[in-house]
């Protein structure tokens, strides 16, 4: 069911400005001003991880408008009915409502919302909507029939958003009550490195990258962390204390969604501490390959994990696939803390022990693949390089053994070619990544190959060899340090 937009006019409501205490989000602010600004019903849905602070935007936005928010749980179909009856109650001081006596069903609670709006925009947001939706299997094609009818010609406003990513794509696909009715989507990726400045504005650019490798970028993780602390007391009170709130976290971040998650736990462990390729995974935990086709299907359907192909090669088609991890949070937690608690050192050593003898010491080690990701998400966004790119990744050959860390394709034949270096980039690093683009270019489309070449170098340190310095002088090559990367 496809309606126009109508563009703003004086008649429509008028769209609240963003607080200043959420970070980011402009995209998605803007679509919900849009929407309550429209003159038509909406149904928005949203998606995002546990901790990418969907909750506290769509309550905020709802609070500024007079709308409603609910958030769903685990409760019987009955028990939400009467809570969010109560929550309409309280908003419409209604007496009957607010003192227990609940909507006989879902029909008469919808319109009832309808009756109260008197033709005016209203907005209703559900929250963790898969979880009603599992106590309450009819209500899809409730709203379904509701939104075909009393609400095909009101201003009504429905955002209805998850965490549980794949339950919330299915709800739109085609053997779905609420296939098409979609009007705009609202996304709530997790932040990049550039946006943990607004958490810990008075870091080290390197200490900005460190706490983006160790917390991650949900901005739920993100806000846990003190500015006032520096990066060692901060870990050490989320992650080396064993009642740290991010202790444990990623032990048990699926036990919300799957009932036996053994296998997907595995999985994340064995790309955090190495294993990228699937037989070398496959291999990891024991089992058949064909057995771990859809646990690692939903792990990437739930952004948890990253399947790779170089830059040159057909996803569809690559036999070069190799698995990462997207969430850093993820990967240091395998990596460092999983092996603490497994031996029980995290319960008997202290926290500034085992930060200076077990965390510290490999940390360079960890944080180069974090810097490279990092890099690539620059280039995708930055407007310093002379091309915006088509298609952005890295290269590797059928071996392995050469890589390139960055290689962006532009719309009219541009290629970059660039090396990554959480330390110094060196002489010997350049000319690496020169021999290694030989290996590249014949991989490259045929319009690619005959163009000059784009070399970059990223350091974080922001530190060059000698060659490296004056070819950055003399424009032959582009150099980017760690602070170039955080700004915007």
């Amino acid at each position: 069911m496809t309606r126009q937009r109508p563009s703003a006019s004086e008649s429509q409501p008028a769209g609240p400005s963003k607080p200043g205490d959420i970070v980011d989000r402009d995209q998605v602010w803007q679509t919900l001003v849009e929407a309550w600004r429209s003159d038509e019903p909406e149904l928005l849905v949203g998606l995002g991880r546990r901790r990418a602070g969907k909750s506290w935007v769509l309550a905020r936005f709802a609070r500024s408008v007079g709308g409603l928010y609910y958030q769903a749980t685990k409760r019987t179909e009955a028990d939400q009915l009467a809570v969010l009856s109560r929550i309409v109650g309280e908003h419409h001081g209604d007496p009957a409502l607010t003192q227990g006596v609940p909507f006989p069903d879902w029909e008469a609670l919808f319109a009832y919302l309808t009756q109260r709006a008197g033709g005016k925009a209203f907005l209703l947001v559900i929250d963790e909507f898969p979880y009603l939706a599992e106590a309450a299997p009819a209500l899809p094609s409730i709203l379904q029939s509701t939104w075909d009818h009393p609400w095909s010609t009101s201003k009504a406003k429905v955002v209805l958003n998850g965490s549980h990513i794949t339950a919330m794509k299915r709800l739109e696909e085609a053997d779905q009550p609420l296939y098409g009715r979609r009007t705009r989507r609202l996304t709530f990726p997790p932040f990049a490195a550039h946006d943990v400045r607004a958490f810990v504005p008075g870091y080290s650019v390197r200490d900005i990258f460190r706490v983006y490798g160790i917390v991650g970028g949900l901005p739920g993780h993100l806000g846990l962390l003190r500015p006032d602390q520096d990066l060692e007391a901060n870990v050490s009170r989320l992650l080396l204390d064993p009642d740290g709130r991010l202790a444990d976290e990623a032990e048990h971040m699926l036990d919300a969604f799957l009932g036996d998650a053994d296998v997907h736990y595995s999985i994340l462990q064995a790309i955090a501490q190495g294993e990228r390729k699937w037989n070398r995974i496959s291999s990891r935990l024991g089992k058949p390959s064909g057995s771990l086709s859809r646990p690692m299907r939903w792990l990437e359907d739930m952004h948890l994990v990253k399947r790779l192909v170089p830059v040159t090669e057909n996803p569809k088609t690559s036999k070069r696939t190799l698995y990462s991890l997207s969430d850093p949070y993820v990967g240091f937690w395998h990596r460092f803390i999983a092996p603490l608690r497994a031996t029980g050192e995290l319960s008997l050593a202290t926290p500034q022990a085992l930060w200076q003898g077990r965390i510290e010491p490999g940390l360079d080690a960890y944080m180069g693949p974090v810097f490279e990701d990092a890099c690539r998400a620059w280039v995708a966004r930055a407007r310093e390089l002379p091309f915006r790119p088509s298609r952005l990744g890295a290269w590797w050959d059928a071996t392995s053994e050469n890589e390139i860390d960055v290689v962006a394709l532009g719309p009219t034949n541009e290629v970059l070619v660039g090396t990554c270096k959480w330390g110094a980039v060196s002489d010997r690093d350049l000319r690496a990544l020169r021999e290694t683009a030989a290996r590249l270019i014949p991989e490259l489309p045929s319009s690619h190959r005959s163009g000059a070449i784009t070399w970059a170098c990223f350091s974080a340190l922001g530190e060059w060899g000698a060659g490296v310095a004056d070819e950055i002088e003399a424009g032959s090559v582009l150099g980017f340090t760690g602070k170039d990367l955080l700004s915007r």
